[in-house]
């Protein structure tokens, strides 16, 4: 399931440091820790539906490296690329009130909507089914770490249900070593959540950690209680390895797309961060 808050949110001001790389066979934005040292372990980042058109998802891939001192990985693995960043534009247009009487705002507005469902119906089509080759692309990149090398997976918005689904996975078909080594993900969209959550952490046990606003449309507050008693019980009440954290004022996308006018939601998103840092140095080993 999918809302209107996955399609809206504000386009950062900012220059990537990282660069544009054929990855596995995939075009990836590879954003390396400060002095390029050699990693033990790597973040793949699953980015919202805009993919790597949105600098959002460049610039915090950049921040994740820099703060975990881990390499990560932004993989363009959207099915026909990334949703033209025309719809964030439509969205606003649509949401924007107008008088009744105001014929060419009103106008504006059926343009306006008509734009984002020939943008949203064929992205939601061609985009069911990317988990596939992230599969293989997320095995690759672990054999190619160093012995002992760990996987972290950060998922946003359509990214997270990726990330959900790649939890689930062992390093290899049938074993019972899991794929993923930390898993981060941030109001995640197409996943029924929060059972697909749930099963998720009950399959190979994956230490998760979970943000989400609490004017999320997608996850209702009142699923906050009973996902974190399934959590508890999926890793035996141990805290150090499931986390769920619910960000006042903040609705779907935040994470990746918080406007940093308002501070509500900016101050989340800057938290959001944080807890994804912490989330990862604790569970890849590099602190």
């Amino acid at each position: 399931m999918y809302c209107q808050d996955c399609f809206k949110g504000t386009i950062h001001d900012g220059t990537p440091r990282g660069k544009q790389e054929v990855v596995h066979g995939i075009p990836t934005y590879v954003a390396s820790p400060e002095g390029n040292p050699v990693p033990s372990a790597v973040i793949i980042f699953i980015s919202d539906i805009f993919g790597t058109k949105l600098i959002n998802n460049k610039l915090l891939a950049d921040k994740y490296a820099t703060d975990t001192g881990c390499l990560v990985f932004v993989p363009d693995i959207i099915p026909g690329g990334g949703a033209s960043l025309a719809l964030i534009d439509a969205m606003d247009i649509m949401n924007t009130s107008v008088l009744w009487y105001d014929i060419p705002g009103q106008i504006r507005r059926v343009l306006a909507g008509l734009q984002a469902v020939s943008i949203m119906g064929p992205m939601l089509v061609r985009t069911r089914n990317a988990v596939p080759q992230l599969l293989e692309y997320s095995r690759a990149a672990k054999s190619a770490l160093p012995e002992g090398g760990r996987l972290g997976v950060a998922g946003f918005c359509w990214g997270g249900y990726q990330s959900i689904k790649l939890s689930q996975e062992p390093m290899t078909p049938g074993s019972k070593t899991p794929l993923v080594d930390a898993h981060f993900v941030a109001h995640p969209s197409g996943a029924n959540v929060p059972n697909d959550l749930i099963t998720s952490v009950k399959a190979l046990a994956v230490p998760t950690s979970l943000a989400i606003g609490d004017r999320d449309l997608m996850l209702p507050v009142k699923s906050i209680a009973p996902l974190e008693e399934a959590m508890a019980e999926a890793f035996g009440g141990n805290k150090d390895l499931y986390q769920v954290a619910v960000y006042e004022g903040c609705t779907h996308g935040f994470a990746v797309r918080a406007d940093p006018k308002q501070a509500i939601e900016d101050k989340g998103a800057i938290a959001a961060a944080e807890q994804a840092k912490r989330w990862f140095r604790k569970h890849l080993g590099v602190d």
